[in-house]
């Protein structure tokens, strides 16, 4: 008896595929939006005001910054959805998105299966079919993804006319001609990277003709000629149209294209995502990255079917006849990935990038199925169903019981979606949202004016957009306390792996979650209390005891919150009391080891103390979360600079400055380590740079004075000094400016009085060398040795004190006393030195007697 499955014919392959079309049809109703999918939505308008202007509008080749990146892509599709919209009048404008992307992804399966059919049987086809429906990555994205299914969809097409070609060679029909213009222009029009699809015909016909010995006949070397001409006209033709539909590369094909291959080789945006249980940003991902997804996130049975494929491939009676297919299809999978590994290609949100990859992997597993279906042995034949039956329940359970979220799947390598959870990323896309917005208006929603935050406020407005009493905020999870709100809709990425291992996530009052295989992908959360809120307010407003008061209120009812903690953190610095700093700090990483604020508090309260080194693991653990952070390079800076490695301090600095571009503090940082170390003229340029931002800023006007002067240009310095309001001409580093001025006039009086203007003042370095040089004008070696002692006490790397004081100790004899109190009073008298009348000594010089 033979079975069923061997004799499925033609017929039920189109059976099948219609049925799986209707079914895609009716389950992307359901779905929600993508992250990004309402980028496309803006700029298919300025494509479509392209067109509608005849280019006069270039909103589309010269976009806002926000949308730069999107001249590079065709989106061909979203350009004809728009007009779609426009032209039928449709509101829900992302359902109508949704129910033709399901078309798209339905074209992946069925040319998939078109292919299989061609390569190997109709039996193979409905294989393939059966596997790329059940593959859940694939059809989640199917729903709302109008970036990588479209384009694995026209890779598909190509890839099913170059097939039909290699099929017919050396006579080609026209008709697969016409197949591989539509195929490779719709994958242009859509990403630059379908020219990859030329080179394919190329490649696969040049090997065609070389192993055939017709080649080398006169006749054969003149068909092979004729055949590249053909292909050079048909590639010129899928060229040309395909920019037809792509507004940046028509406006210049020759030049635009390219630029736009470079660009999306090298993507410059980078995302923090979960991989293998840590946060990682997505320029720093292994180079395995998109491999390990695949190999997770894929139906085991697709693995054991390439097994499979390459265990029969020796033992194939049409491996002479079909090598060439099989070579395209693995090539058509390989190449791809391997070019991304090469290029370090910056990939993020699984294998999506890759999606276009997938069809012809899974073409070969069900080849490899499909030879072992044709055994005659029944044992093989039904080992084989079984083994389908038994590793296909697993993602066609996932795809019915979890939709619309089919794409947050992962097979049992990993242990499933329970295995995964804390280890790799959960709903990246934030395809739940709409069913907790869903869930919400019908449990929750009211009459009443309500503040609903989100981690994606475009996706949550949308489903909102008829109740307007509810008012949709934007809020990151991790800044949930700063905002003003009631309830919360967030989705589950970019979510610290403690938190989710430990049950910290989703946070307390979550009254709903979305779910995945048991485990939360989305949570809606009723506020616990605005106490937190309030203490933000006033901790903006400076009203220390304040914020701790709303604070330690709302610890009591929710102590576990990291982001309070690293408020009272910072509460207690605003106080100076360090170590408390570092307490509340650590409790607040206990709860998110990734709450940069905290550490940025731990830092700052380390260096205050003086603790160096701990600071700098500190900083290396803001880094590692981080690398692009600006404070944290700023406190590492910091310390470097006081364990005496200015060099490294400046370079921490100026990479501070890259990446906050108006960084105040570094660049003050810079123009210090730069005037002690001499370095006068570059001190100049920094704060140069400082005034183009701030101008007329006072330090930044009194320190450029500074170097004037050392650089002997007291005109210049005095007029800058000149120039400062007079409110702020007794400041203190005006003062010690002008001091060091009149010392270098040899107006010693005039020194002495802004000395005296500072006397109060004991903790500053720079001013206790002014006061070493005063006295060392009037030759008190020990009184100036004894003020340097102490400026190096405050500031052990102030080199004008470290100078000065080795030049003292080198000239002074080693018996050498103080000054008896009979000399010093014949010293010249100034204002610093005149007593205080009935007031307690307050100068930290000896004052003599009149």
């Amino acid at each position: 008896m033979k079975l069923p499955i061997i004799n499925l014919s033609k017929k039920s392959f189109f059976l099948l595929a219609a049925i799986t079309f209707g079914v895609m049809l009716i389950l992307s109703l359901s779905a929600g939006s993508s992250g990004d999918e309402y980028f496309h939505v803006d700029f298919s308008e300025h494509t479509f005001n392209f067109y509608k202007t005849f280019s006069k509008d270039t909103s589309a080749v010269n976009p806002p910054s926000d949308k730069e990146a999107l001249k590079y892509y065709g989106q061909s599709l979203d350009t004809q959805i728009h007009i779609f919209n426009k032209l039928f009048g449709i509101k829900d404008i992302y359902t109508s998105r949704h129910v033709i992307n399901s078309i798209i992804g339905w074209l992946i399966i069925f040319l998939g299966g078109l292919v299989a059919a061609t390569v190997f049987s109709w039996e193979a086809g409905i294989i393939t079919i059966l596997f790329l429906f059940f593959s859940p990555k694939l059809i989640g994205h199917s729903w709302n993804n109008l970036k990588d299914p479209p384009f694995a969809a026209a890779y598909m097409f190509a890839l099913y006319a170059i097939t039909k070609i290699l099929t017919e060679l050396p006579q080609i029909k026209r008709t697969s001609i016409i197949l591989f213009i539509l195929g490779s222009a719709w994958a242009l029009s859509l990403r630059i990277g379908g020219l990859i699809v030329f080179p394919y015909l190329f490649l696969f016909t040049g090997i065609y003709y070389i192993t055939h010995k017709i080649f080398y006949t006169k006749k054969g070397f003149i068909e092979a000629l004729k055949t590249v001409g053909v292909f050079i006209l048909i590639s010129l033709a899928g060229y040309l149209l395909g920019l037809i539909f792509w507004p940046y590369g028509l406006s210049n094909p020759l030049k635009n294209p390219f630029e736009a291959l470079t660009k999306m080789t090298d993507f410059q945006m980078f995302i923090n995502q979960l991989f293998e249980g840590q946060i990682i940003q997505s320029n720093h991902f292994p180079w395995y990255y998109g491999i390990k997804y695949m190999i997770i996130s894929t139906p085991l049975i697709i693995h054991l079917g390439v097994i499979l494929f390459f265990l029969a491939l020796p033992f194939r009676k049409d491996i002479k006849k079909n090598y060439l297919l099989f070579s395209l299809l693995l090539f058509a999978f390989a190449f791809p990935i391997a070019y991304t590994i090469y290029k370090h290609s910056n990939l993020y949100g699984g294998w999506r990038h890759l999606l276009w990859t997938y069809s012809p992997i899974v073409i070969l597993a069900a080849g490899g199925f499909d030879y072992f279906l044709k055994k005659e042995n029944k044992y093989i034949k039904y080992g084989t169903i079984a083994v389908i039956a038994v590793l296909l329940f697993h993602p066609v359970k996932h795809t019915f019981k979890n939709h619309p979220f089919e794409y947050v799947y992962y097979n049992q390598l990993v242990g499933g979606v329970k295995g995964a959870y804390g280890q790799y990323e959960m709903d990246y896309y934030y395809h739940s949202l709409r069913a907790g917005v869903d869930w919400f208006i019908k449990n929750e929603l009211s009459e009443d004016t309500v503040i609903v935050a989100t981690n994606h406020s475009r996706i949550t407005g949308y489903y909102f957009r008829n109740y307007p009493q509810v008012k949709v905020h934007y809020c990151r999870f991790y800044e949930k306390g700063k905002n003003d709100w009631d309830y919360a809709i967030w989705a589950n990425t970019h979510i610290t792996p403690l938190q989710l291992e430990k049950g910290y996530w989703p946070p307390k009052k979550a009254i709903h979650t979305m779910d995945v295989d048991g485990v939360p992908i989305g949570a809606v959360i009723k506020r616990v209390s605005k106490e937190d809120l309030k203490g933000f307010d006033a901790l903006k407003k400076r009203k220390v005891a304040e914020a701790k008061q709303h604070f330690k209120n709302f610890l009591q009812v929710y102590p576990e919150n990291e982001e309070v903690l690293e408020g009272y953190a910072r509460t207690l610095l605003m106080e100076r009391k360090l170590d408390s700093v570092i307490v509340y700090a650590d409790s607040s990483l206990t709860y998110n080891p990734r709450q940069l604020g905290a550490l940025v508090l731990k830092a700052s309260a380390l260096n205050t103390q003086k603790k160096y080194k701990e600071a700098l693991a500190c900083t290396d653990k803001m880094i590692e979360i981080k690398d692009d952070f600006a404070e944290a390079h700023f406190h590492r800076g910091q310390a470097l600079k006081h364990l005496n490695q200015p060099n490294e301090a400046i370079k921490e600095f100026q990479i501070a400055t890259r990446h906050k571009k108006e960084f105040y503090q570094a660049f003050m940082q810079i123009g210090e380590i730069l005037i002690n170390y001499k370095q006068y003229k570059k001190a100049l340029s920094i704060y140069n740079q400082v005034l183009k931002f701030k101008k007329s800023d006072l330090y930044t006007t009194a320190l450029s004075a500074k170097c004037h002067h050392l650089l002997n240009d007291n005109k210049k310095a005095e007029e800058l000094l000149n120039s400062l309001p007079a409110r702020n001409q007794n400041n203190l580093e005006v003062i010690k400016v002008r001091c060091r001025i009149a010392m270098s006039k040899n107006d010693m009086q005039s020194a002495g009085r802004y000395l005296n203007m500072a006397r109060r003042i004991n903790n500053n370095a720079d001013l206790y060398v002014l006061r070493a040089m005063y006295v060392l004008k009037q030759n008190q070696k020990e009184q100036a040795r004894q003020l340097l002692v102490k400026a190096k006490e405050l500031d052990p790397i102030n080199r004008e004190a470290q100078e000065l004081l080795k030049t003292i100790t080198t000239n002074q004899p080693a018996a050498q006393k103080p000054a008896a109190k009979k000399e010093t009073e014949t010293q010249p008298q100034s204002i610093m030195f005149q007593k205080p009348k009935e007031k307690k000594q307050t100068s930290p010089f000896k004052v003599p007697a009149k």
